[in-house]
């Protein structure tokens, strides 16, 4: 450990843990900082060793750090991992999204002091809202663009990022002007979303130098958490803060393991930063066996320094399950594993299936778990409404299944929020709907009685439940106050999603009640997360890497070298979510949801994965 600084005692608890060399490293090292941070490294736990040093050792008791992080569930994670820590940081803390974060710390603060537009005066609407496509399609029609908006969204994001800073040559483009369009269309309803309260951001600190510094003197340190995938405007308000105000900037990350790229993301944002920092790479691999790390470099076509742990005895297992016919049988051979998994002890939450997109493969996912009647988590369903008031919804429903002993996990994203949580949670709402705490009552009170099950009785009828919470606590009022549309109109689509799929209160829970089921989700959404078995179907040309219908050829072409090279980095991440087993199950053709068989052949990645296995 020699010429390694020595952390502040509220930091044993993680060396304690095994904090390697590498790791402290980043979370002492002085000035900026890129922490290159490879599958199953402890980028967690060294972000928030990172965070607990700052606040400690280099800044003042009355200046603080902003931990950006890409979910919400991430930003609640650092400030639960400090908790245990002991430390009680408050408003020297500032754990935000990023849209969160301009929001609440550069947006509200200053807008009206330099004569723009304030944020409490407009409406947030989703960009997966139905109002939100409605202003898309009217700005494509205006641009002479006729397409189906969502088919269009990647492409529109990608460049609507690209023109907030100046990343476009001076060919015109007339997606260009369904932006400009946009723009003023939002403007003339008055409405926000979140990559204009991004922009908006970024435009008060170029245009005033004193929001800067005022900023600046506030956050002297920023931390970042998966810098590759917020794209090229935080990228501009990092340096834009750094360059002209002297902040500080931790970027935590992985070009690898860049998930986003279709809204913008780049690990070239990450790489820049780099050159210009004190770099550390976490090359320990704590997660997965030498023989998935090495399958892994094989998808990449590029050796890497990640390890496993040198006192790992198990090697970890690659499966490959060759299918002769089409994605029926693949999702047949998913049911078995799944059941021999079982069968042979691993636990069924220890268990996820990735797909790539809604499409055949997930179609037949989800028809032939319904036919086996396996318990599984759906997580991309898309039946209930998303939002704050949702979630608070679903975790109220998480905290009443749990009862008042919650499954004994490691706080992460997935546990049970506490009711003094929940409590907060509801309070933060009821501010932004500028409204009063309910006059008289406690909410705390309220909570632990609406909340409260008795185990050995029947599971409380939901419906009864929902009206119960909504009335007592007055969801309806606090989500009509919500300046997020997604958020107003959340409580009537959220009791008519329960009645027309006849759900239970089991049926809606967020956290880690998951005993019995395994997962299903996109590689996407496994980002960040592991399990012991990862079993990845559907693993043929079309379908992974994806190839799409072109009218004009009547084909499926060949992906672009772009959209290739995402699926590339989304199937390696998916590999690299085991802990002990990978089941890749391929085939060389697959049949559309009309029943046309398109024979293209067995994955390109699976290939890279047998040759590498031969040759092993």
């Amino acid at each position: 450990m020699e010429g390694v600084p020595s952390l502040r005692p509220v930091l044993a608890y993680e060396i304690e843990k095994g904090l390697n060399d590498q790791q402290r490293r980043a979370a002492t090292q002085s000035g900026n900082l890129v922490v290159l941070a490879g599958p199953g490294s402890g980028k967690t736990r060294t972000l928030v060793a990172r965070v607990g040093y700052l606040l400690e050792t280099q800044i003042s008791p009355h200046r603080g750090v902003a931990a950006i992080t890409y979910t919400k569930h991430a930003a609640r994670e650092i400030v639960d991992r400090l908790g245990r820590l002991g430390m009680k940081p408050g408003a020297r803390l500032a754990s935000n999204t990023l849209h969160s974060w301009c929001l609440s710390h550069i947006l509200r603060p200053y807008s009206e002091l330099v004569g723009r537009e304030s944020p409490s005066e407009l409406v947030v609407v989703d960009d997966k809202a139905k109002d939100w496509m409605n202003v898309l399609e009217m700005s494509l029609e205006r641009a002479g663009i006729m397409a189906i908006p969502r088919q269009e969204k990647p492409a529109f994001t990608r460049l609507r990022r690209r023109l907030t800073v100046g990343d476009v040559g001076e060919v015109f483009d007339p997606m260009t002007v369904a932006v400009e369009a946009f723009e003023d269309l939002m403007s003339e309803r008055g409405w926000i979303d979140y990559d204009m309260m991004i922009s908006r951001s970024l435009s008060l600190l170029q245009d005033f130098p004193e929001i800067r510094s005022l900023v600046a003197s506030k956050f002297p340190h920023i931390v970042v958490d998966e810098y590759q995938d917020l794209g090229p405007v935080l990228h501009a308000l990092v340096t834009t803060l750094r360059d002209e105000s002297g902040v500080a900037i931790s970027a935590f990350g992985d070009p690898d393991q860049t998930v986003m790229g279709f809204t913008g993301a780049d690990p070239k944002y990450l790489l820049e930063l780099a050159e210009s920092s004190s770099t550390v790479p976490l090359r320990i691999n704590y997660r997965s066996g030498k023989a998935i790390i090495a399958a892994s470099h094989a998808v990449l076509g590029e050796k890497r320094d990640h390890e496993a742990h040198p006192d790992r005895v198990d090697t970890g297992v690659i499966e490959p399950i060759p299918i002769g016919t089409g994605l029926h049988d693949h999702a047949k051979a998913v049911v078995r594993k799944i059941q021999d998994l079982t069968a042979s002890g691993i636990p069924a939450h220890e268990i996820a299936v990735l797909y790539p997109r809604k499409g055949p493969l997930l179609s037949c996912l989800l028809f032939y778990f319904s036919h086996y009647e396996l318990d599984f988590v759906h997580e991309k369903d898309e039946k209930l409404p998303d939002g704050d008031m949702a979630d608070f919804i679903r975790a109220c429903a998480a905290r009443t299944v749990s009862g008042f002993q919650p499954p004994k996990v490691e706080m992460s994203a997935d546990s049970v929020y506490t009711l003094r949580d929940l409590a907060l949670q509801y309070k933060s709402m009821r501010r932004d709907g500028n409204l009063l705490d309910l006059p008289g009552r406690e909410v705390d009170a309220i909570l632990a009685r609406l909340l409260h099950w008795d185990p050995q009785e029947d599971e409380p009828d939901l419906l009864d439940w929902f009206d119960s919470l909504v009335g007592e606590l007055e969801l309806d009022v606090v989500a009509q106050g919500n300046p997020r549309r997604l958020n107003a109109d959340s409580i009537a689509d959220f009791r008519e999603c329960c009645v027309e799929h006849d759900l239970k209160l089991s049926d809606i829970v967020v956290g880690a009640l998951r005993t019995g089921k395994f997962t299903l989700t996109t590689y996407h959404a496994a980002k960040g997360r592991e399990w012991e078995v990862v079993i990845m179907p559907g693993l043929v040309d079309g379908i992974m890497p994806g190839r799409f219908w072109d009218k004009k050829s009547r084909s499926y072409p060949e992906p672009s070298p772009v959209r290739l090279a995402q699926d590339r980095l989304a199937f390696y991440v998916g590999l690299t979510r085991s802990k002990s087993a990978a089941v890749l199950i391929y085939g060389k053709y697959w049949e559309t949801d009309w029943g046309k068989r398109i024979p293209l052949g067995v994955s390109r990645f699976v290939i890279d994965v047998l040759r590498h296995l031969r040759e092993a």
